[in-house]
């Protein structure tokens, strides 16, 4: 089966000047995008649709592909882009590259702390149910939003009857946006196919736009991915360090088997050369 993820990226930002290329935990944002993009086993090929030289670049240092995008495709220079007008033009270059595309995966560079593990239990999700065409990632959100009333710029709730209890009130999702799963094959074979939902915590489409996004992503990521401590050969270390940094995946990642202040004390112990 050929599974190809493409993903959209621009030179410049609407919200952020250079969005794509802004550092993020030392690292440019669409790297983070594309190196989980490339570590989920079911996708053979990535594509990076953009104008873009330092982007490309970015692109090529992650091992993914590019698809060449002139600068009336997007929308700093001829209105907003019109996919149906360039997307078949971006798909035939890639269905001449790499042959017909059976499954397609939409992604979003902005979704940063998007990981391989969540696309994969998409993937799979959307290949048991043989009637679902596509599937998108969903988040709970806030039962208690409010909108606003153009009329007379006063706030009223998305929820409100006086006889409901709170506590019952209908949920709110958000879905991801420019995140998506299709099953090309199926759409091109079969009728009354239905979209799927995957839901995820709502950390996880986290959608970067700006300075206030980039410092909450670069918190979620430092969690994920605490810095590797600096081993000194020469300062001894206690028998609990050394089994942990033997252990694979035992001190690098936080999670069941580490917590945050564990390695944040371990980290100390080190740094003491305790």
């Amino acid at each position: 089966m050929n599974t190809v993820a493409v993903m959209m990226a621009r030179g410049d930002g609407s919200t952020l000047k250079r969005k794509n290329a802004y550092p993020i935990l030392g690292k440019p944002m669409l790297w983070w995008a594309l190196t989980e993009a490339k570590k989920a086993k079911f996708i053979k090929h990535v594509f990076i649709w953009t104008e873009n030289e330092e982007l490309i670049e970015i692109t090529k240092q992650c091992g993914c592909e590019v698809v060449p995008r002139t600068e009336d495709q997007i929308s700093y220079h001829a209105g907003f882009s019109n996919p149906n007008t360039w997307g078949p033009e971006r798909d035939k270059f890639i269905v001449d590259k790499v042959g017909p595309i059976d499954v397609k995966v939409d992604l979003n560079c902005n979704y940063v702390l998007m990981t391989a593990e969540i696309l994969e239990t998409m993937f799979w999700k959307l290949m048991e149910d043989p009637m679902a065409k596509d599937i998108w990632p969903i988040a709970e959100v806030h039962g208690h939003y409010f909108i606003i009333n153009p009329n007379n710029n006063k706030l009223f709730p998305v929820w409100h009857c006086q006889d409901l209890d709170r506590q019952t009130y209908p949920k709110l999702y958000i879905r991801g946006s420019g995140i998506c799963i299709s099953h090309l094959l199926r759409r091109q074979t079969m009728v009354s196919l239905q979209s799927m939902y995957c839901e995820v915590p709502a950390k996880y489409l986290l959608d970067v736009h700006d300075l206030e996004d980039v410092e909450l992503a670069e918190f979620y990521l430092s969690k994920r991915n605490p810095p590797r401590w600096i081993v000194d050969p020469n300062k001894p270390f206690s028998d609990e360090i050394n089994r942990l940094v033997s252990t694979p995946g035992s001190f690098y990642r936080v999670g069941p088997r580490l917590g945050a202040e564990e390695a944040d004390r371990i980290g100390k112990l080190r740094e003491e050369g305790k």
